[in-house]
């Protein structure tokens, strides 16, 4: 039997294309999903606070959001600033701890986020069965977990319960 024929692949050659197909059909899904927030005035970032704070019951702090999306927390705290400005989020420093900010729903707010198409998300997911979904879930699940140790981060415990989430 030929040797390369036999020869299984290395990490290397299995692991940077499927990071990079990963990569690439999240940014695919990410255009998709920006086309829709756009028509409403929206961005996928704002989209995704609101999101958070509407799965938090209506109120939950900066810091948690920073924790959610793992962006920075001078950016997070920029974006809500301009959302609260815009009327789709209100803020208010914590009398306890001036540290904290809690981050609260609006009505126009809450009104903006129910009209999100989830057009492109399921025309997206459609070329999978029920059963395949809940596989790519429970892959990912565990891809995220091994990608927050790698990273020496904390997990935040997001669970992917609420699958109908705009972002």
């Amino acid at each position: 039997m030929n040797e390369s024929a036999s020869r299984q692949p290395d990490n290397d050659e299995i692991d940077f294309p499927l990071w990079r197909l990963l990569d690439h059909t999240r940014y695919i899904i990410r255009r998709a999903r920006e086309l829709e927030f756009a028509q409403l005035g929206l961005t996928p970032e704002q989209a995704y606070v609101l999101d958070i704070v509407r799965s938090a019951g209506g109120r939950t702090t900066i810091n948690r959001i920073v924790e959610m999306t793992q962006h920075r927390h001078h950016s997070m705290s920029a974006l809500v600033e301009r959302m609260a400005k815009q009327g789709l989020v209100r803020k208010r420093r914590s009398r306890s701890d001036k540290r904290v900010v809690h981050v609260y729903s609006t009505d126009k707010g809450e009104s903006l986020f129910e009209q999100v198409s989830m057009d492109s998300l399921h025309r997206t997911l459609a070329c999978l069965a029920p059963e395949e979904k809940k596989r790519l879930e429970a892959y990912l699940v565990r891809l995220m977990a091994s990608a927050y140790d790698t990273a020496g981060i904390e997990s935040p415990h997001i669970m992917l319960e609420d699958t109908d989430g705009p972002a």
